[in-house]
């Protein structure tokens, strides 16, 4: 048991000189001393084949969508074949968002069409990459029971994190010029 001043747990009742701080009385509350285990939950072999199966499965659904849409000539508005509305940026302030182009970027990398998917967007593309990886990896692993938690875990989701907002401000960068015919 240690004491620790303004802790929930249970409050001592006693009161003396030695819990005045700056002569000003503090409440002194007395807890058990806890540890944390840093441990993942432990999964079977039948669990993390049928999580891999289902993360396969969502990763197809997305690819598949984005086949069977129509990419547009444009750049952008494939997303509209699924009755989403046009993009209020570029109605209300004639500026793409940074997700203008996506769907279509994914239309055309599904295709093979990568010059095309490029310029409609160059974050989408390599999201679509990254998917199709996801996918294919999700499959080997449903399959033959490999993880691949310990590539994962090589990379810091910091560092991780940084380098995708570079790439979505850049990508998005590129975008607006492209839209305002720079490029």
């Amino acid at each position: 048991m240690s004491i620790y001043p303004m802790h929930k747990y249970r409050q001592d009742t006693p009161r003396d000189q030695s819990e005045l701080v700056c002569g000003y009385p503090v409440s002194l509350m007395e807890c058990e001393e806890a540890t944390m285990e840093h441990t993942m939950p432990v999964k079977t072999e039948r669990a993390r084949r049928l999580h891999a199966l289902g993360v396969a499965l969502v990763a197809m659904a997305l690819l598949s969508v984005a086949f069977f849409l129509t990419p547009s000539a444009k750049g952008i508005g494939t997303h509209q074949q699924l009755g989403l509305p046009t993009c209020g940026w570029i109605l209300a302030a004639d500026v793409p968002c940074p997700t203008c182009g996506m769907t279509t970027a994914w239309s055309h990398t599904v295709r093979g069409e990568l010059p095309s998917a490029f310029m409609s967007q160059p974050m989408g593309m390599l999201l679509a990459f990254v998917t199709i990886a996801v996918a294919l990896c999700a499959l080997f692993t449903a399959s033959t029971g490999y993880s691949f938690h310990g590539l994962l875990y090589r990379f810091p989701p910091s560092k991780l994190f940084l380098i995708v907002a570079l790439l979505a401000l850049v990508s998005w960068g590129f975008k607006i010029l492209l839209h305002r015919g720079v490029l």
